[in-house]
């Protein structure tokens, strides 16, 4: 008994010819190695994962460095008021000597 392969495609049998010429382009199937659009796939996944995480990054470091950039703002305004008012109870004290020194 001759073994045979089994095909998944029609067989042209004297009942069932096919004249493929006359198929309109919709109507053909194109078969494709779906292995390598996975692989792409998962490579393109990757690459926009890793830019995403990248992107993530440059926000957090940006936002990271405005926050440090405030703190340090907001500490040179306090230190700035700090010192004026240093110089005025200074200069208060200095008042109220010279304020004694001509009562006497």
């Amino acid at each position: 008994m001759p073994s045979q392969c089994q095909s998944n495609t029609p067989q042209p049998t004297p009942g069932h010819v096919h004249d493929y010429s006359q198929v309109t382009d919709e109507e053909l199937v194109v078969l494709t190695d779906d292995s390598t659009d996975t692989e792409r796939e998962k490579s393109a996944e990757k690459a926009h994962r890793r830019e995403e995480a990248e992107w993530r990054e440059r926000e957090c470091k940006a936002e990271c460095k405005a926050k440090q950039e405030e703190e340090a703002r907001k500490k040179r305004a306090a230190e700035e008021e700090a010192e004026r008012q240093r110089q005025r109870a200074s200069q208060e004290r200095a008042q109220a000597r010279r304020d004694e020194a001509a009562q006497r």
